[in-house]
């Protein structure tokens, strides 16, 4: 009874971060990196220029198409022959850092 509360008007929602970085939730991973958070859609084909989780000998990175070659986080070059090996897990949607203050010691 009464009258309704204006404040009702200004009432949001919660951030779903789900909701605003994944589109395809079937197809995505969510990778935990050291320093970050890695979002991958495998639905979605990776073009030039577009940054892709790919594995190699076993071992999980992130790279960028560049021609006919793969370019690391590192800056080497995987082209050629060496491409054989490479398996592309999906195109990178999103990369959230983790930011933390850094741990100085105390005089």
């Amino acid at each position: 009874m009464g009258f309704p509360s204006p404040a009702k008007d200004y009432i949001e929602t919660r951030i779903d971060l789900n909701e605003l970085l994944v589109s395809h939730p079937s197809s995505t991973l969510i990778i935990n990196d050291v320093g970050r958070v890695v979002i991958v859609d495998r639905s979605l084909r990776a073009g030039q220029g577009d940054t892709v989780a790919f594995e190699l000998f076993g071992e999980g990175q992130l790279g960028k198409l560049s021609g006919r070659a793969l370019i690391t986080e590192d800056g080497e070059a995987i082209e050629g022959d060496a491409l054989d090996e490479v398996t592309i897990i999906g195109r990178v949607t999103h990369i959230a850092l983790e930011i933390t203050p850094e741990h100085r010691p105390t005089i």
